[in-house]
């Protein structure tokens, strides 16, 4: 049952992000609607398999792939949260769709070592929470940047094809950008926070590594929005430190992670 809603999902996402395409290009609201379902079954389907990993807390082996897993529908789903604004930030899921099916088949196509999430420590599951709400947020941010960058690059070039010209306007992505990495770098700090309160030590848990690069991370969201809001960055400034702090957060959830857990054989609790 696992195997085939991850699948289902799969297939959910990979509609979804080939109707949002056509959609954003021609201008069809009956797409993007279309496009809009699809991803909704495939977000019901994607959580029903992650609720075998995730509960109930302390029975179930969550690896590498699982985290991944659960970000993944994380950032979907904060994107179709978003329809209610009004100014959604569905049309990321171009980027993020065909990421989040990625993800899915490979959960589904490899096995890998994991660990049991303790049931009895609530400040370990805060951690665990807001860490996982701070990468999708930061990850669509990361999208939104992409974006920007590649808007500029059309613009300087003067070539803005048809679906450059369909995106928003500049100003309004970086607006957008600006505003998940606010949020982003809240909840962050949240995630931070409970994860150096409520673990016992950082050196035999393995977990010194991975807090150095989050701590890093946090740091670059920081200055870039002091930055924007004393100095005025944009941007190419705001597209590079956006991308080079999403690198090291990447490599501070998932890098160390699949260093330890696949190759050193050990994982973060012991």
């Amino acid at each position: 049952m696992h195997d085939t809603l991850l699948l289902a999902a799969a297939l959910g996402y990979l509609g979804a992000v080939i109707l949002l395409y056509f959609s954003v290009v021609g201008e069809s609201r009956n797409l993007g609607r279309a496009s809009i379902a699809l991803a909704a079954a495939g977000v019901a389907m994607h959580a029903a398999a992650q609720y075998h990993h995730w509960v109930p807390l302390g029975s179930q082996e969550v690896s590498v792939l699982n985290v991944l897993s659960l970000c993944a529908l994380v950032v979907v789903a904060v994107l179709l949260a978003s329809l209610v604004m009004k100014e959604p930030l569905y049309q990321a899921g171009l980027v993020v769709l065909p990421i989040a099916t990625l993800a899915l088949v490979a959960e589904y196509a490899f096995i890998m070592p994991g660990n049991l999430v303790a049931s009895d420590k609530p400040g370990l599951t805060i951690h665990i929470i807001s860490s996982v709400m701070a990468f999708g947020v930061l990850s669509i941010a990361a999208v939104y940047a992409a974006f920007v960058a590649l808007i500029d690059h059309f613009l300087r070039a003067h070539r803005l094809n048809r679906m450059v010209r369909a995106l928003p306007g500049l100003m309004v992505l970086e607006a957008h950008l600006f505003q998940l990495i606010a949020v982003g770098f809240v909840v962050l700090t949240i995630a931070l926070t409970a994860g150096l309160t409520f673990v016992n030590n950082l050196f035999e848990q393995h977990l010194a590594h991975k807090t150095v690069l989050a701590v890093l991370a946090w740091l670059v969201f920081g200055v870039l929005l002091w930055g924007r809001r004393f100095r005025g960055w944009r941007g190419r400034v705001a597209v590079r430190m956006t991308l080079a702090g999403m690198a090291i957060l990447l490599l501070s959830y998932f890098g160390s992670k699949l260093v330890l857990e696949v190759f050193l054989g050990s994982s973060w609790q012991t």
